[in-house]
């Protein structure tokens, strides 16, 4: 797409919603702020499915000019196919920076909108070793036989695992696995309001973004109280349908397992990382978020 038919694309895209502008979202699920200290700062599932209305909100009403991507690649070509035409050329604005000033993107402000893919379950490799390592005693000597003689069988074990454990189990395997520069990376770009707000999303906005969330409010001095009730919140936004019973076929993770937003998940998340790291700070300080980085997002909280 060129220059100019990105421009024409957004102006048209905010011609035909300005008079739309609501605070009730119809394809963007999930969507409200990290925490009231951080003001500038919001989480959502994914923008596929944005109607007139949801653009118009993102755009005029919450003034979001940066959107932070938690998914993965394979995540975000299978949602392309459901993709609507308003979703289609809001994320074409932000991948392709379209202009943001008067009579274009805003009501109000200057300089161009951004996108920025962190995916923070991109090495799966990464991730089914880190479970294969919390698996207890007899699991762990029942995957040692498996992995040499049946490798689909071993393979169920571990994703039998993750539908026992649940959330738990997924965020603080994810928390080890993704990575120092991820978790780095998605952190900054989280905290930099310089260039406007910023919305981060995942496919749910419930899971990666929650345990992402989580450590931005510790971070700017939010109780665990909250963080866990800001978390919970997301099952009653979602209204996920309850797991039907029903097994998953053989050979694929029981995904229905991990509905929700259970608080006791989250709590039981944030003691893991005590554990292991010392403290929540310990965890930040492991992958360069450190007090610096830490005071600038205070800073921000202040504004």
């Amino acid at each position: 797409m060129t220059r100019t038919s990105l421009h024409l694309c957004a102006t048209l895209l905010v011609s035909a919603t300005r008079a739309m502008v609501t605070t009730t979202t119809a394809g963007v699920l999930n969507l409200r702020p990290v925490s009231p200290s951080l003001p500038g700062i919001y989480r959502s599932g994914e923008l596929d499915r944005a109607s007139e209305a949801d653009a118009a909100h993102l755009l005029d009403s919450l003034r979001i000019r940066t959107v932070i991507d938690l998914r993965n690649q394979d995540e975000i070509d299978k949602a392309a196919a459901k993709t609507t035409p308003v979703g289609r050329a809001l994320m074409t604005a932000f991948s392709e920076g379209a202009p943001v000033g008067p009579g274009q993107l805003a009501s109000e402000g200057t300089g161009r909108l951004r996108r920025h893919h962190v995916p923070l379950l991109t090495d799966i490799e990464g991730f089914w070793s880190e479970l294969g390592s919390r698996l207890g005693p007899a699991k762990k000597a029942e995957a040692v036989l498996y992995r040499t003689v049946d490798a689909r069988r071993y393979d169920q074990l571990l994703y039998d695992e993750l539908a026992r454990q649940k959330h738990e189990l997924l965020y603080t395997v994810m928390l080890r696995s993704a990575g120092t520069e991820a978790w780095n990376r998605v952190l900054r770009l989280a905290a930099d309001t310089s260039g406007g707000n910023v919305l981060i999303h995942c496919a749910k906005g419930k899971d990666r973004t929650g345990v992402l969330s989580a450590l931005l409010q510790h971070a700017v001095g939010d109780s665990e109280e909250d963080i866990v009730a800001a978390y919970a919140a997301s099952a009653e936004l979602l209204n996920e349908p309850e797991p039907s019973g029903s097994p998953a076929p053989r050979g694929e993770v029981d995904w229905t397992a991990l509905r929700g937003s259970p608080a006791p998940a989250m709590s039981a998340t944030l003691a893991w990382v005590r554990r292991e790291y010392g403290t929540l700070d310990g965890f930040l300080d492991s992958v360069g978020a450190g007090e610096a980085w830490a005071s600038e997002l205070r800073w921000l909280s202040k504004r």
